[in-house]
């Protein structure tokens, strides 16, 4: 299990959290919920290890991240960004092979065993025919289904590969800059992901964050509510997605709220 307890964190003087608690299970799904501004991105990077708390814990299976050696602590936890830029013009298959990273030891280049598992993440994300093409080359939900594909390479999600430790995948609003048919896709592939890894002995987990309360509702098991760095709510979507949770947090009245609802939760 991923844990936080009471994190707060402040970039300089501006405090960004506070005292935020959560726990992502073996398997789940948690959808993070807000307005912009209210600390999502910021939670994410906390929860993966890649920015120290001002006060509290992030702890995997019981342990403090920062007791973890960042080489095991990334083969167990991988983020995707809301946006991928590149320095220099990578194919795809070297943006999959890139999340190899924490299975190579200094110096090493990619073997048989990191093609297999680059491969794999592609077949998984459906962009395996892409493989050589250039990743600036492709739309916007190509690339993002790319960037997964990288994750799940840094992962090692294969059959072959599972070692039984749950695995997290990480996700900063992966459809939030995509026209409408490719946030579809997104969301599917996120959906199929989960749904996949349940299956298997070494469950994949998911937090994302999103603006998307169709996408939360349908696919999520469990809502962080966040607003102003605080969580307003946690817990499953129909107690989490109520009018007056949602007028609270996005300033709506009630009754604009209530329509924004998805129809499943009304």
């Amino acid at each position: 299990m991923l844990s936080a307890t009471d994190l707060s964190f402040a970039f300089g003087t501006q405090r960004v959290l506070w005292d935020v608690s959560m726990d992502v299970r073996a398997g789940g799904m948690v959808g993070v919920l807000g307005p912009n501004g209210c600390g999502k991105t910021t939670l994410l990077r906390l929860l993966a290890g890649s920015l120290p708390a001002d006060r509290g814990v992030v702890s995997l299976d019981g342990r403090a991240l920062t007791s973890i050696d960042r080489r095991n602590l990334a083969r167990r936890i991988a983020v995707v960004p809301q946006h991928t830029h590149l320095a220099f013009d990578y194919s795809v298959l070297e943006v999959a092979l890139m999340g190899r990273y924490p299975h190579l030891g200094a110096f090493e280049v990619e073997g048989p065993e990191d093609l297999a598992a680059a491969h794999a993440a592609l077949e998984a994300t459906g962009t395996a025919h892409l493989a050589h093409r250039a990743f600036t080359t492709l739309s916007g939900g190509e690339q993002q289904r790319v960037a997964i594909a990288s994750a799940l390479a840094q992962l090692d999600v294969r059959t072959s590969a599972q070692s039984h430790a749950t695995r997290f995948l990480l996700l900063d609003e992966p459809t939030a800059s995509l026209d409408l048919r490719y946030q579809v896709e997104v969301a599917a592939l996120i959906a199929r992901l989960h749904a996949e890894g349940q299956a298997s002995d070494s469950p994949l987990s998911i937090v994302t964050s999103t603006h998307d309360l169709r996408f939360a509702a349908t696919v999520c098991t469990t809502l962080v509510l966040l607003a102003e760095g605080r969580v307003m709510a946690v817990g499953p979507p129909g107690q989490v997605l109520t009018p007056e949770t949602l007028s609270t947090v996005y300033g709506l009245t009630p009754s604009l709220a209530a329509s924004l609802i998805p129809a499943g939760l009304r």
